[in-house]
């Protein structure tokens, strides 16, 4: 059979996967997982999704319109780290996956217990690392990686990183960024929800930051570098989206600095498709990534990005020409660059341009969906 006809008859052959995450929480690895799923039932597999910890949560209801079953199996503990827990185990053997595919915080327990329970293949895809994170972690990582067949990782610094740090052997890794629906995330005629939302006019330039009001975002240094900002952009607002453990603390930050009445926290959202076009510029403080997905549905909807360049941002961004990189924590540069964009139009324009063009060709959710769909059958095969 022609390699062609050999990839379109694995592409029909229907697969059992099971997810395995923490929760259902909103947040990057848990949408790029929903909407993995979502896809891979579309195609036809069955799919489930198990949660260690919660399943509820924003996404919880996207599954259940997509009839994908979810489950919550409690497997509290350190021991199930090293040893099957005989509930996952169970939950496995009776669910009889083809593939059981783990994301970050459940790794070891579900492989663990996906190898126990003789599921066929285990994947891992590793979305990046917790900020300050304890050096045993690469330990834990090591073990997992005995009882996983292969890992994605979302981009080349973790894999660099699985590599030299947590001695994987090479050949079990591959790294695959994440994909996003650049259909739903695309440009188009502002709807203005957000402007009128905060009673801003049209005119005045809008920043804005989609991401989990945690450490690893630091929006502490965006809020710092807003500041000079409002300096060479008087009439510019900044809109901090998402929620999380630091919001009064940040919110504190903005009235102390005297920036309360332009910065604005607006909470979590759960369809963010049509704010990213509302914004002039979008921009991500964070220390550490790995592949944005934030950044990735600001591209695609034609919403000039500034970003650290840290982790996978270097590669979103195609080492600047697709939107500007400065070096993380370094808030003076954070601030001239976006203050470039909202004071240069035609800058923000090419930049519009080369990113939903960038981001269409290489990161959209049709192209992940098909990697992990071919990953799979390649090893069940």
């Amino acid at each position: 059979m022609a390699k062609t006809g050999l990839n379109q008859a694995r592409s029909q052959s229907r697969l059992r996967v099971e997810m395995v995450l923490p929760t259902l929480e909103l947040g990057g690895m848990e949408t790029i997982t929903c909407n993995l799923a979502v896809e891979l039932a579309r195609r036809d597999h069955v799919v489930g999704v198990t949660c260690l910890q919660s399943e509820d949560g924003p996404l919880a209801q996207k599954l259940r319109d997509a009839a994908i079953e979810t489950t919550l199996v409690s497997c509290p503990g350190v021991r199930s780290n090293f040893l099957p827990d005989p509930l996952l185990k169970s939950h496995f053997a009776r669910r009889s996956p083809d593939v059981v595919h783990t994301h970050n915080g459940v790794w070891n327990k579900a492989a663990v217990a996906a190898r126990a329970a003789k599921v066929p293949a285990v994947v891992n895809t590793l979305h990046g690392f917790a900020l300050g994170e304890p050096r045993y972690y690469d330990g834990l990582r090591w073990w997992a990686s005995r009882y996983t067949d292969h890992i994605a990782a979302v981009s080349e610094p973790l894999r660099h990183h699985l590599i030299a740090s947590t001695k994987v052997p090479p050949a079990k890794i591959r790294v695959l960024p994440n994909g996003i629906d650049t259909v739903r995330f695309a440009p188009g005629t502002a709807a203005g929800s957000l402007r009128r939302r905060l009673g801003i006019s049209g005119t005045a330039p809008l920043v804005g930051c989609i991401a989990r009001l945690d450490p690893v975002k630091n929006h502490s240094g965006l809020i710092t570098a807003f500041a000079r900002v409002s300096t060479l952009c008087p009439d510019a607002h900044l809109a901090i989206i998402g929620d999380g453990p630091l919001r009064r603390d940040l919110e504190n930050q903005a009235r102390v600095t005297g920036l309360g009445d332009i910065i604005h926290f607006i909470g979590e959202i759960a369809d963010t498709s049509a704010l990213y076009r509302d914004l002039d510029v979008f921009a991500l403080s964070s220390l550490c990534e790995g592949t944005s997905v934030s950044i990735l549905e600001a591209l695609a909807s034609g919403t000039p990005v500034v970003a650290t360049n840290v982790g996978g941002n270097c590669a979103l961004l195609d080492s600047g020409r697709c939107g500007l990189l400065v070096p993380s924590g370094d808030t003076h540069a954070l601030a001239e660059a976006i203050a470039s964009i909202l004071l240069n139009a035609a800058l923000g324009e090419r930049l519009a341009a080369d990113g939903r063009a960038w981001t269409t060709e290489n990161f959209s959710l049709e192209a992940m969906v098909g990697k992990y769909e071919r990953l799979y059958h390649d090893l069940v095969r």
